[in-house]
């Protein structure tokens, strides 16, 4: 009698731990495709906002494969450039400078005709000239945007590290706020390619994201820039 209750008890011990070790396994895998699935998610689609409506859009690894040749030639265009903005290098940015229209500088996705500066490739202010010159005017206080070449370039280029965004969107804007992007009413025939952080700080919800827009017109076979825009929460 004792023998067969050690038997039971035995048994009994070992279905026991058998159960907690397939409790672990199942909450190791639970805690897994959650953390996987939010990070996908975050990546994907930009987070919402007052001043930004966005819409869901891959990353780029994930969106390559569903480019059309076109796209892929117009994204690899928007690579180089992206590069050369990242080095500071004004002569490879003059080298994809449209050679008619030049390089329009915006500070926010609305283009102004009137206000936007417009550089020919073979002149491009240099880093070094600390010249002021106006550049449009602030979002909200509508106070004139007055920097030299440097200081806007840092404030209204490349002031994230934009080569490394988490959104990048060819043709499609990522991500839009009050200031409509009117690149087609200005260049016909033009495309662009987004670079796009959804934002930096999770109590913002968003309201602080960022996006510098390069906009291409084709030439033959392949593409030229005319404008670079940056794109931010406004007022």
């Amino acid at each position: 009698m004792r023998r067969m209750l050690s038997l039971a008890t035995a048994g009994f011990l070992a279905l026991l731990l058998a159960g907690c070790g397939s409790g672990n396994a199942n909450n190791g895998s639970v805690m897994e495709v959650p953390a996987a699935s939010t990070e996908a998610s975050q990546s994907a689609s930009p987070a919402p906002s007052s001043g930004s409506t966005s819409s869901p859009s891959a990353s780029p690894a994930a969106s390559e494969s569903a480019l059309s040749p076109q796209e892929q030639s117009l994204a690899n265009a928007a690579d180089e450039v992206m590069g050369a903005l990242r080095d500071r290098d004004l002569v490879r940015l003059a080298s994809w400078t449209d050679a008619e229209k030049g390089l329009r500088f915006s500070p926010y996705p609305h283009l102004n005709s009137e206000t936007d500066l417009v550089f020919q490739a073979d002149r491009f202010p240099s880093f070094k000239d600390d010249t002021t010159l106006e550049w449009g005017s602030y979002d909200g206080s509508g106070e004139p945007i007055k920097l030299s070449f440097r200081d806007y370039f840092e404030k209204f280029v490349y002031d994230q590290d934009f080569a490394d965004a988490p959104v990048v969107s060819v043709g499609k804007l990522a991500s839009s706020g009050n200031t409509t992007y009117n690149g087609a009413e200005l260049y016909a025939n033009s495309s662009f390619v987004e670079y796009h952080f959804p934002g930096f700080d999770k109590k913002l919800e968003g309201q602080d994201w960022e996006s510098l827009i390069l906009v291409f017109v084709p030439s033959g076979a392949d593409w030229k820039l005319v404008s670079v825009v940056h794109g931010q929460w406004t007022i």
